[in-house]
């Protein structure tokens, strides 16, 4: 008897603490027996399982409720089901509205009551049931018909049937490319039907498939060919090439369509397909072989060389965790692991409990998260540096997932997923629903352009070649700012679904806002060093996706979805999720709606001194009106908050994860203001280290007159854009409210520097000060001479701003003569 649960646990399915892979096929469907059942007779059934059981398969998919001789064999032999539910669906009923869907809704929830009690009276233990599928491919213009929200809304009930009749089966509806988009509430698993003929396109779609089911596990659950159109040999090297892309996926496993040519549909025969691995009397195809060939390889068996690969862990004051980081990375059986432990100054006993394994620790003064990361770097004796936080646990076949990334030679570094804490406490939990945690941003399925600093990997070599990680970024920032550098240069940076972490979130409010203030601090030094990445407001302009987020009013802002010509695209993705752009915006605009309503504030006070009457009061209805923005999207994030069923605590969680979004982006914003841009260092601390260079000192190249200049510029305060590309300047340098002093350099026999300043106006600044002044006018004359007075200050400090820094400029010339 089976007697241990499968549980999902991110991107795994677990038997305790083993990772279970599902290898196995699907069985059925078939014509009536003599009992009814849509099943072989029993003798047969019992033979068939023990062939499966011959070829070292583990799970039988079916279509419908198997009787109890089947779950009964199945059990006997160690066999788990993933059992489909056969109910009337939307295939049935013609006519569409609130009474169809009523029904099948009804008929789905007594498919799963029969089942619950078969499993009952026939005393199985329900540990044998790997899942149960509340569905098999709604067809896709049926979805069209019936309304894609209704057959959601209906699975996800069913689902939850499942689930109130038993809190620890898994559940699942198996889905297929034509309804990709679909979105069913409460699933432990995803599981996709997938028909691909050419090799390349089941790779990419099946990449495609493990990034969107996002921290749930993935199992094909149809993958085939015919042999009757193909040929058997045509079938054994399809499966051999399809299940080997299986394996170096990650994903969760795949049952092969179908393990025998007997076959019937609606109490009809089938012929003419040859899908089974065997044919109608049993008799295995070369198929089989492919089969058991996979069934039995082991993830060791998908390379015959493993490059050695460092994991660098940098820990601070981590005492509480460090010993469960390095315990994961003790259990992987990698054939080729070093481990580099560096203590960034810890004054507690996190080196004492670090120097307990057999890994190298280096005891380092405090320096900074990017100067351990680089020591680490330096001590790093693998082909490929990893780095894992210290906060954070790796499954054993991590590192396994990252080496075989790097099998693409045009890839120089490697990510992964990092996943909450799944039994963490409220405000870890909360706060892993709330913005600001390290994750990927995705352009394309496999392809990234920022990689989380919890999880990534790079080649030595590439990695050594840039400098490492740059000092000035001394808690967050560092990772971002080597992705950039190594997009700029050509670099391609891969991701793996498959290689997950455990990341543990912060388990405090206050230090998550510590941590989002620190993000601020980092994003106003990497402004400075990546000024065309970030827009006017001081956000990052990602080209790629990141993935996760609440979805805000799903029922108005449903995801854009790719349909094709009146539906018949084969595939149809969500080509933009307007819920997770609605919660971007919105946190965007936060502090800009917090700035208007101090200013109000601040504008009201001035007009009641002055006893101006009405425009006080319509100024003091500024920041109720901002204050009341602010509470209402606390609340619509707080109720459209995605909470686990067995959530215990649904309500405050709620609350508490509202709060933070309202939170987050002030407390970040504000951590940007704080700080003062700075030059990277020129610092490198891989390899050896570089001599600093004198700010004025004059070599004659221009790109160093350029940060000579731009280090004087700085040294006073000045704030320093780099403009894009196409422009004609070189530097922007802000002097004021309203203007820039654009700055253009040039050097004549490499001795004489010519730099030419022009002053430009901020039109956006520039532009709201006019909107204000105009305003001000209709409410009242006392508020716009309050509104031009600012303006005159403003336009004061721009002349005085111009003026320092065409002085300074003359005089650096002078001095580089």
């Amino acid at each position: 008897m089976v007697n241990e649960r499968v549980a999902a646990d991110g991107k795994h399915l677990r038997v305790c603490t083993d990772r279970f892979v599902v290898k196995g096929v699907t069985y059925g469907s078939f014509l009536p027996r003599s009992d009814g059942a849509r099943y072989p007779e029993p003798e047969l059934v019992r033979a068939d399982l023990a062939a499966m059981d011959r070829l070292g398969l583990n799970t039988v998919r079916t279509y419908d409720r198997p009787p109890g001789d089947v779950m009964a064999g199945a059990a006997e032999i160690g066999l788990r089901l993933l059992i489909g539910l056969d109910y009337p669906d939307w295939r049935y009923h013609r006519t569409p509205g609130r009474d169809t869907n009523r029904a099948v809704r009804d008929a789905g929830c007594r498919a799963v009551d029969d089942l619950m009690d078969e499993l009952e009276r026939s005393g199985i233990d329900p540990a044998a049931v790997l899942a149960v599928s509340v569905g098999n491919e709604v067809p896709a213009d049926l979805v069209r018909v019936h309304g894609s929200a209704a057959v959601e809304d209906i699975l996800s009930t069913i689902v939850d049937r499942v689930h109130r009749r038993d809190r620890d089966m898994l559940v699942t509806y198996t889905n297929y490319p034509t309804t990709e988009y679909l979105r069913v509430d409460g699933q432990d698993l995803i599981t996709f039907n997938l028909f691909l003929e050419q090799a390349e396109s089941f790779d990419r779609y099946l990449r495609h498939l493990q990034v969107v089911s996002g921290r749930l596990p993935l199992v094909l659950t149809e993958l085939g060919l015919a042999t009757e159109i193909h040929g058997t040999r045509g079938q054994a090297e399809l499966l051999a090439e399809q299940l080997s892309t299986v394996a170096r996926s990650g994903c969760a496993g795949a049952t092969v369509f179908a393990w025998t040519d007997e076959w019937g549909v609606n109490d009809e025969a089938v012929t003419g397909w040859g899908f089974g691995i065997t044919d109608n009397d049993r008799r295995p195809k070369p198929g089989a072989g492919a089969v058991e060939t996979w069934a039995r390889a082991d993830l060791k068996d998908l390379a015959e060389r493993w490059p050695r690969i460092s994991v660098v862990v940098c820990a601070y004051n981590e005492s509480r965790m460090i010993e469960e980081c390095l315990r994961s990375l003790e259990r992987s059986d990698y054939p080729d692991l070093e481990v580099v432990v560096c203590n960034d100054g810890s004054d507690d006993d996190t080196l004492a409990r670090a120097q307990r394994f057999p890994f190298t620790v280096l005891d380092l003064p405090r320096g900074g998260l990017s100067r351990a990361r680089n020591a680490g770097i330096a001590a790093a004796s693998g082909d490929i540096v990893a780095f894992l936080d210290a906060d954070a646990v790796c499954h054993p076949q991590w590192p396994w997932f990252l080496a075989l990334s790097f099998d693409d030679r045009t890839v120089s570094a490697v990510g992964g997923p990092n996943l909450p804490v799944p039994d963490a406490g409220l405000i870890e939990r909360a706060v892993a629903l709330s913005p600001g945690a390290p994750t990927e941003v995705l352009i394309g399925d496999d392809r990234a352009e920022h990689i989380a600093g919890c999880n990534m990997a790079f080649r030595k070599s590439v990695i050594t070649r840039i400098d490492g990680f740059e000092p000035t970024y001394t808690a967050a920032g560092d990772d971002v700012d080597v992705c950039w550098k190594l997009l700029d240069e050509g670099h391609r940076i891969g991701f793996n679904p498959a290689a997950q972490v455990v990341h543990h979130r912060r388990g405090t409010v206050p230090g998550y806002l510590r941590q989002q203030r620190g993000y601020g601090r980092a994003e106003k030094l990497l402004s400075a060093a990546h000024p065309a990445r970030f827009n006017r407001l001081g956000q990052a302009r990602w080209a790629g996706v990141i993935y996760g987020g609440v979805g805000l009013l799903p029922s108005l802002l449903r995801p854009r979805v790719y349909h094709g010509h009146q539906g018949s695209a084969p595939f149809q993705p969500v080509s933009a999720d307007r819920a997770s752009v609605a919660v971007s915006w919105a946190t965007a605009l936060l502090p800009v709606v917090a700035a208007v309503g101090l200013t109000g504030v601040v504008a009201a006070t001035v007009a009641g001194a002055m006893d101006a009457g009405a425009p006080a009061t319509w100024l003091s209805a500024v920041p109720a009106a901002a204050l009341t923005l602010m509470v209402t999207f606390a609340i619509v994030v707080a109720l459209s908050t995605d909470v686990d069923r067995n959530e215990s605590s649904p309500i405050a969680l709620r609350a508490l994860v509202g709060l933070l979004h309202l939170a987050q982006p002030l407390v970040r914003t504000w951590g940007r203001i704080r700080t003062r841009t700075r030059l990277p260092s020129a610092e490198s601390e891989v390899g050896g280290s570089a001599e600093a260079t004198e700010t004025e000192a004059w070599t004659g190249d221009r790109h160093d007159a350029l940060v000579g200049l731009e280090r004087r510029l700085r040294s006073s305060r000045f704030g320093i854009r780099h403009p894009d590309p196409s422009s004609n300047w070189d530097l922007a340098v802000t002097t004021g409210p309203f203007t820039r002093v654009m700055v253009a350099l040039g050097v004549a026999w490499s001795w004489t520097p010519h730099v030419r300043t022009v002053i430009r106006p901020r039109w956006s600044l520039s532009g709201v000060v006019v909107v204000a002044a105009v305003a001000a006018w209709l409410w009242s004359p006392w508020a716009a001479v309050v509104v031009a007075g600012l303006a005159v200050v403003g336009l004061v400090a721009d002349a005085v701003g111009v003026a320092r820094t065409r002085r300074m400029i003359e005089r650096w010339q002078v001095a580089a003569r």
